[in-house]
């Protein structure tokens, strides 16, 4: 399996695989991946798995993400014996191995284009300039905005609203958008690459 692992032992962790079930092995694989959800729950630090069936017949894979408190139980699942068992028993039933990254820092707030969904995180420079770009679009405003409406409750509940407001845009607005907007750049084809 192809695989990215960074270092960061105390921040959040998640295993993004992009899977190719064989076709006509669709349901025994869809079994054999709900084994391997159902054993990695039972290790520590484990938040909760998605699988992600495919959106076209033209892109027939499937994403499963899977998120660790930390990157040390994220590894600790991920070079355990249970999990490799459960996966040797994925093998007949796929077309090819998942390709797998384990992401623990910003690069879990960018999702790649649904064209591009094998490619690598970010380089770091690049998510600096968009989650810049996010925080001076998203900061500013909400507290130019909101602030006159904040001075009669205590400064730190305050801030910790306004930082509150501001973290959901980020997340569920502005970081979406700016993704989007700046795929091609973000996310270059292999042929922009070479």
């Amino acid at each position: 399996m192809n695989q990215t692992i960074t270092n960061h032992a105390d921040s959040k962790a998640t295993i993004f695989a992009t899977a190719f079930p064989a076709p006509g092995k669709e349901p025994q694989w869809e079994q054999a991946i709900g084994e391997l959800i159902r054993a990695s729950s039972t290790f520590p630090g484990y938040q909760g798995s998605i699988v992600l069936r495919p959106d076209s017949p033209e892109q027939p894979h499937y994403r499963v993400i899977t998120k660790f408190d930390t990157t040390e139980n994220m590894r600790h699942w991920y070079d355990s014996q249970q999990r490799q068992e459960k996966v040797s028993r994925l093998e007949p039933f796929q077309r090819q191995p998942a390709e797998i990254q384990h992401l623990t820092g910003f690069e879990t707030w960018f999702t790649p284009p649904d064209d591009r969904t094998t490619a690598v995180a970010p380089p770091k420079y690049k998510m600096f300039v968009i989650v810049w770009l996010a925080v001076y679009a998203t900061v500013l405003p909400v507290i130019a905005m909101l602030k006159p409406w904040t001075t009669g409750i205590p400064k730190l509940f305050a801030s910790a609203l306004l930082a509150a407001i501001t973290v959901a845009m980020m997340t569920w607005g502005v970081l979406p958008f700016l993704t989007w907007l700046f795929k091609a750049w973000l996310y270059p084809s292999r042929e922009e690459q070479s």
